[in-house]
């Protein structure tokens, strides 16, 4: 009988370690795109947004909430939606979305044929990930913020 238990516990070790090992973080997804000769990748760091906001509309709540994101990464695809590598992108999407802790859709909306959704989460280091995910008939965007930006500021930003 002891035997019996050290197997299934074993197997439940084996699928729970099979099932983390192919969730991928969402730096692990912008790593595996960036490179990729039909993607444009661009990541823009924590000084550049800082710089880039000085020069921007006079908003203090978007000013503040701005000085708080460490960085924004953002990956194109110019592709069919229908075609193989659009389809494999979302599908790599949606591996990431699903990894803990999961992420909350906090805006989806659809208008003359694109689609776009605003997710967030808290990840383990008290730091938000906010993504953005937009998708038209022939340009796919996924766009990630990563800082210390509460729920609130980012909705309120989102209905200006």
């Amino acid at each position: 009988m002891l035997n019996k238990k050290k197997v299934l516990f074993l197997i439940s070790i084996g699928l729970f370690l099979s099932i983390a090992l192919k969730a991928q973080t969402v730096e692990q997804f912008f790593n595996k795109y960036a490179d990729n000769k039909s993607f444009r990748y661009v990541s823009i760091s924590k000084g550049m947004i800082n710089l880039a906001s000085l020069f921007g509309k006079e908003d203090a709540g978007n000013s503040q909430m701005l000085s708080r994101v460490d960085g924004m990464k953002v990956l194109t695809l110019k592709s069919l939606r229908k075609s193989k590598v659009s389809k494999a992108f979302f599908v790599d999407i949606e591996k990431t979305l699903s990894t803990d802790p999961p992420f909350v859709c906090l805006m989806e909306a659809r208008e003359n044929g694109v689609y776009t959704k605003v997710l967030n989460r808290q990840n383990k280091k008290n730091k938000t990930d906010i993504l953005i995910v937009s998708k038209s008939d022939s340009v796919q965007h996924f766009i990630w913020l990563n800082g210390n930006i509460s729920t609130k500021e980012l909705q309120n930003m989102i209905k200006k």
